[in-house]
């Protein structure tokens, strides 16, 4: 038995259905190809929220961080319902407890980062092109430096719960004087799954896209990286200018779970996670 962190990209949540039972339903879709994983292992599961944090952040107008808590409960309830249905069947086999989640922030160290549904324009000078699929809002994207709710975290964890949690990478906040200040942006995901995996000294990080490998040349998609070892992904990913916001952040988030202890990281699609040796797969 090994100990996961399992973190979902949108794909694994949202088939670009606007109904909730649609969502419900790929996110039950999800679980049912992560069944085996999740019986076997101790394992925690995370997952992003750019189209909904976006989405909300327009229709609202509140801070960035009030959409990311916003996001947080409305994909728990979504997750926590499709889980569900699967253990009722007894599919799945770990009681499973939503956790809402914070992550502390270094705010002098930030990228940009795209949420929101896409444009065919600039709806202002906040918008840019992402991969060519169209303009996306950039906000800013601190790096995570801990996580508050780890402690619950790793309780759960090893009294045989599936946590779930960290999403959107954790609502950003940073801590005062006076406690802990909002900050306005979001966290990438993937970079504050590869920090909870060092905090419960998990062994692997699964970070599901909606790509089977990573491609050394992503546009053409060509260069499919397999089996590889962390020294060599350092130098690609020194070397090659992959896409930021993207791709970038998952190497990133691999190279960081690694260096600090981590075993490996499989990057790969849910339809490949039967065969996800196939995949891109970093090894210490």
């Amino acid at each position: 038995m090994s100990k996961r962190v399992i973190a979902l990209g949108g794909n694994a949540l949202d088939n670009g259905k606007p109904s909730i039972d649609d969502q419900i339903w790929k996110a039950t879709e999800t679980f049912y190809s992560l069944a085996d994983i999740i019986n076997n292992n101790e394992s925690v599961i995370t997952y992003g929220n750019g189209p909904q944090v976006g989405e909300i952040l327009e229709k609202t107008l509140y801070p960035i961080g009030i959409c990311g808590a916003m996001s947080q409960g409305f994909l728990l309830d979504i997750i926590s319902r499709a889980y569900q249905s699967l253990k009722d069947f007894h599919i799945l086999n770990k009681p499973p407890v939503p956790v809402l989640t914070h992550t502390v922030v270094n705010k002098a160290n930030y990228t940009l980062k795209p949420i929101g549904p896409f444009y065919d324009h600039k709806i202002d000078d906040s918008y840019s092109m992402e991969m060519g699929k169209g303009y996306r809002k950039m906000v800013k994207s601190p790096e995570p430096v801990s996580i508050l709710e780890s402690d619950s975290i790793t309780y759960l964890l090893s009294h045989g719960y599936l946590p779930i949690g960290v999403g959107g990478g954790g609502i950003p906040v940073e801590k005062t004087q006076n406690g802990y200040a909002e900050f306005d942006g979001v966290i990438d995901k993937d970079l504050s799954s590869a920090l909870i995996g060092t905090l419960i000294a998990a062994d692997d990080l699964i970070i599901l896209t909606d790509v089977k490998n990573v491609y050394l040349d992503f546009a053409s998609k060509s260069g499919a990286i397999n089996k590889i070892t962390y020294s060599r992904m350092l130098d690609y990913f020194n070397q090659i200018n992959f896409e930021e916001g993207t791709i970038k952040p998952k190497i990133l988030a691999a190279l960081k779970f690694l260096k600090r202890g981590g075993k490996r990281v499989y990057i790969t699609s849910i339809d490949n996670i039967k065969n996800m040796d196939t995949g891109t797969v970093i090894e210490r």
